[in-house]
């Protein structure tokens, strides 16, 4: 499999074609998003399962929205079906459940990381307690801190880890006709190879959640759709559009 490495100015240009595919639809964009977002709701009201199962199934039902953005790009009508299209098309819902179990295994590994952190600053506590040792507050509030930080640091490497994983994997499984674990080593591969590009996109990309934010977050019944669009042009340029120039992600 090949990727090519995009120009850095191409993350605001995938933010524009996300928003050109909005805009040919932005009726049924809206009422695919509010059954995604309703479909989310009611997934978070039933204690762990209902989390466990949003985070397993979010890959089908963005897969969906990502076949949808392909058929407009084709031409095609949008329609609100396309959302489930991943649990229609069988050969697709298994690898795509594979990478929302992925992004449940790191999630569960941050869960752990965080209560080893707390049970050993516990174990520890007592240790020094029942030895009767005098450590200063200041010391030992130093030695938490910086334990903390070692695992806040780690649960942002395991989260990037996951975005990456995810950002290309979801279409490459629902439109590459991928499995899984191959995505997953792809979208890793052309995510560090397009960096800057990406860099770019995450910045402007904070501007915009910010700004949608402000009108009682209604902004992101527009934004969603058009981050669907941004990574489906994202995904078309770098793995679609490959050229002879492109970078063999096996090496």
């Amino acid at each position: 499999m090949t990727a090519i490495r995009a120009d850095a100015g191409r993350g605001w240009g995938w933010i524009i074609e996300g928003w050109q595919l909005f805009a040919k639809a932005p009726g049924i964009w809206i009422v695919i998003l509010l059954i995604y977002l309703a479909i989310s709701v009611v997934l978070s009201l039933i204690p762990l399962v209902g989390l466990i199962g949003h985070t397993l199934l979010n890959p089908v039902l963005v897969g969906g929205m990502l076949y949808g953005v392909a058929a407009q790009a084709r031409g095609e009508t949008l329609e609100i079906g396309h959302l489930f299209q991943g649990f229609r098309d069988q050969e697709r819902m298994g690898p795509l459940v594979m990478l929302g179990l992925f992004s449940v295994g790191g999630y569960l590994l941050m869960f752990i990381i965080f209560m080893i952190f707390v049970g050993g600053s516990f174990v520890t506590g007592l240790a020094l307690d029942s030895t009767g040792a005098n450590v200063p507050h200041e010391a030992m509030g130093g030695i938490l801190a910086g334990v903390g930080l070692i695992v806040m640091l780690l649960a942002v490497t395991i989260s990037i880890l996951i975005a990456m994983a995810l950002f290309y994997g979801v279409p490459l499984v629902m439109l590459g006709r991928q499995n899984a674990w191959p995505a997953v080593q792809a979208s890793v591969a052309a995510c560090w190879i397009n960096m800057l590009p990406l860099l770019v996109f995450g910045l402007i990309y904070i501007v915009l959640v910010i700004i949608a934010a402000l009108p009682l977050g209604l902004g992101f019944l527009v934004l969603g759709p058009v981050t669907v669009g941004a990574v489906y042009a994202s995904y078309r340029e770098v793995f679609e559009e490959t050229r002879s120039a492109g970078i063999n992600l096996a090496k």
